[in-house]
């Protein structure tokens, strides 16, 4: 296949700049920012409770009393990465809640259950377990994914698809599409920051990108 020097990776315009999602929740009015909201942060919560060892119901009532004090007290949340970011926040609630579960459920007549009890202490520095970031990392980058797949062509994202997430050579993520090399770094460049961007719009935390480019 002959590589085509001349074409340009080819994406939708990266949104105008936009309102966080964290700032929009601030307003009573916005039902649609809540709703994003709780489609994203609902299943992250939920199987973070989970993987603390509670069953299936007991995760579903604290995820919902998780999301409640967050619609409560969100109006308080000032992003400042010097003292603290969203995903530790969240953590937090998530973790004081599954703690106050716990110590309902070991009153006189309750079992321990499950080993729940060996759940770590929060720190005074506000610092949550390793398994909250991990859980956090994994779900936030998967849904970004997920919302701007269909921004691109699909020799954009493949470019993109193959060498960040699969790992593949440039060189041969070029040869496979019949591009440059410089076209495949050119699109997986335009993809990033595209995510980038979303992950700054539904976490105001862009730090959930981790990864060197």
């Amino acid at each position: 296949m002959v590589a085509d020097q001349s074409d340009e990776p080819t994406s939708g315009e990266p949104p105008s700049t936009r309102i966080t999602l964290l700032t929009r929740l601030r307003s009573a009015a916005d039902a649609e920012a809540w709703r994003t909201f709780v489609d994203l942060y609902l299943p992250l919560v939920f199987r973070y409770c989970r993987k603390r060892g509670l069953q299936d119901a007991d995760a579903r009532d604290v995820t919902q009393q998780v999301l409640a004090n967050v619609h409560r007290s969100i109006d308080k949340f000032a992003y400042d990465p010097r003292r603290g970011r969203f995903r530790n926040w969240l953590g937090t609630i998530a973790m004081h809640e599954i703690a106050k579960h716990v110590q309902r459920d070991r009153r006189p007549g309750k079992g321990g259950g499950d080993g729940v009890g060996e759940l770590p202490v929060q720190h005074a520095s506000g610092e949550v377990d390793a398994a909250w970031h991990e859980e956090f990392q994994s779900h936030i980058f998967s849904v970004a994914v997920d919302r701007v797949r269909t921004d691109f062509d699909d020799s954009t994202w493949q470019a993109f698809d193959a060498t960040w997430l699969r790992d593949v050579k440039p060189r041969e993520a070029a040869e496979r599409l019949g591009k440059t090399t410089g076209w495949v770094y050119k699109a997986r460049f335009r993809v990033l920051e595209r995510l980038r961007s979303e992950i700054e719009f539904l976490t105001s935390d862009a730090a959930v990108f981790h990864r060197n480019q």
